[in-house]
C-alpha cells in the first residue's frame, strides 16, 4: 500500500476556505462536506465574537446579568440567544469580589460539537468528524474554538490526508518530514525559516524561494503559488498629515531598500504597531536594530488608531476596502512584505513518494507575480490614500 500524501491546510479563516473551494474544483473533496465545514467553523466563530461582546457588556454594567441582558437587547441580539449564551459561559472571581464573565469552557464547546456529531444528517455528521476543539491562546480570555483536524480523500488512487496545521509550524513539519505538502500563506510560512535564509531581505515567495541555503535544514521545495485570489500586503499605514510629509520627501516608496531612506525617520519616533505574530519577520526584512525601529503590539482597532491617534503601524491590506472607509488613513509606500498561498514540498517526499508528485502536478503551481496587478487594484480603489 502506497504511503498517504500528509498535506497541511490552515485550520481555519479565509485561507482555510480558499484552499477547500480549490480543492472541491480539482474533485479531492465532496462540495457537500466543504459546504457543512466551513459552515461549522463559521458558526463557531460567530459564537466567540458573541461571547467577546457579552463579555464586554458585562464589564461595562457592573458585572450584572440583568443590565448586561438589557443593553445586549438595545444593541439589537435577540434576548434568547443573549440567556442562552450566560447560562453556559464561565463565570470567575474577580479582584474587585465582582464575578467576571468568560468564554463558554471546554465542556460546553465540547456539548455543542456533540450536537453536530449526532446530526440526522450524514454531512454534517462528516463534517464534524473533521474538527476538533483548541484553545485559541491569539485571544484573550482564550476561548476554547473548534477548528479543522483532518480528513482522507482518495483521488486517482493516491491516498491524501489534509491536517490542520497553523501556519507558524507548516515549515517545521515540512522539514521534519511530518508533513509532505503544506497549502498555506506565505507571509507565516517565511516566518518559521529565518534560521535558513542567507539574507534578511527577502519579500516574497519568489525571493524566499532563491535564498533558501542548501544542506539539511532547507528540506523545504516552494514550488510556486496555488493561484487563488488571496494576494496581500503588510503595508505602513500613517494618518494623512504625516503621510504627506513622507511624499514631500520625494524618497523611493520602498520601505528600507537602503540604509539612509529618508521614510526612516517617520517610524524612529515612537514604536510601530504591529501584529506580534510577525515580529521576526519585519524585525528581519527592515533590519530594525540596525535602523533603529522598535515595535510594539497593536490593539484590536488598529487602523482606527493610526487615523486618529496619530500613530503608524504596519498591517495586512487585502483590497484596501477598510483603508478606503476609513477618514484621514493613508497607506504609505509599497508593502514590506507580500502573501499569497502558496505551495511548498518536503524534498525526500517530492522524489520518493509518487502519490506528492500526482497530486502537485493536479495542483499546478503557478509561478506569476501577482505583485503588479495587486497593487493597480489597490490604487484604484484607494486613490490619493495610496501615497
Amino acid at each position: 500500500m502506497p504511503e498517504p500524501v500528509l498535506i497541511a491546510v490552515p485550520p481555519k479563516g479565509g485561507s482555510f476556505d480558499d484552499v477547500l473551494k480549490r480543492l472541491v474544483q480539482l474533485g479531492w473533496l465532496k462540495p457537500e462536506l466543504v459546504a457543512h465545514l466551513r459552515r461549522l467553523i463559521k458558526e463557531d466563530k460567530r459564537r466567540v465574537k458573541f461571547e467577546e461582546g457579552l463579555i464586554d457588556l458585562w464589564n461595562d454594567h457592573g458585572a450584572d446579568a440583568d443590565a448586561t441582558m438589557r443593553a445586549a437587547d438595545r444593541a439589537g441580539h435577540d434576548l434568547g440567544d443573549v440567556e442562552t449564551a450566560l447560562g453556559r459561559m464561565r463565570r470567575l472571581p474577580g479582584a474587585d469580589g465582582k464575578e467576571r464573565l468568560g468564554y463558554t469552557p471546554m465542556a460546553g464547546v465540547q456539548a455543542m460539537l456533540g450536537n453536530w456529531l449526532a446530526d440526522p444528517d450524514s454531512d454534517v455528521r462528516e463534517a464534524a468528524l473533521c474538527l476538533h476543539l483548541q484553545l485559541d491562546i491569539t485571544r484573550p480570555g482564550k476561548p476554547v474554538r473548534a477548528v479543522f483536524n483532518q480528513c482522507d480523500f482518495l483521488w486517482k488512487d493516491v491516498r491524501g490526508v489534509l491536517m490542520g496545521t497553523e501556519h507558524e509550524v507548516t515549515p517545521t513539519c515540512l522539514r521534519k518530514h511530518k508533513r509532505d505538502l503544506s497549502l498555506t500563506c506565505y507571509d507565516a510560512f517565511h516566518n518559521t525559516l529565518l534560521d535558513v535564509l542567507d539574507t534578511g531581505q527577502v519579500r516574497n515567495w519568489q525571493e524566499l524561494r532563491a535564498h533558501l541555503t542548501a544542506g539539511e535544514n532547507s528540506q523545504v521545495r516552494i514550488l510556486g503559488s496555488l493561484g487563488l485570489d488571496d494576494y496581500l500586503g503588510h503595508c505602513v499605514l500613517m494618518d494623512k498629515a504625516r503621510a504627506q510629509r513622507i511624499k514631500a520627501l520625494g524618497a523611493s516608496r520602498r520601505w528600507a531598500d537602503r540604509a539612509d531612506d529618508p521614510k526612516l525617520a517617520e517610524l524612529r519616533g515612537a514604536p510601530v504597531l504591529i501584529d506580534p505574530m510577525y515580529d521576526e519577520l519585519y524585525t528581519s526584512v527592515l533590519e530594525s536594530p540596525k535602523l533603529g525601529l522598535r515595535f510594539e503590539a497593536g490593539p484590536k482597532d488598529i487602523e482606527r488608531v493610526c487615523a486618529e491617534e496619530g500613530r503608524t503601524a504596519i498591517y495586512i491590506v487585502r483590497s484596501g476596502s477598510t483603508v478606503a472607509l476609513m477618514p484621514n488613513l493613508c497607506v504609505v509606500g509599497e508593502e514590506i512584505v507580500t502573501s499569497e498561498t502558496i505551495v511548498a514540498a518536503n524534498a525526500t517526499s517530492l522524489e520518493k513518494n509518487h502519490g506528492v508528485a500526482v497530486l502537485v502536478e493536479a495542483l499546478a503551481p503557478v509561478q506569476t507575480d501577482h505583485a503588479a496587478a495587486w497593487r493597480a487594484k489597490l490604487a484604484k480603489k484607494l486613490g490619493d490614500k495610496l501615497v
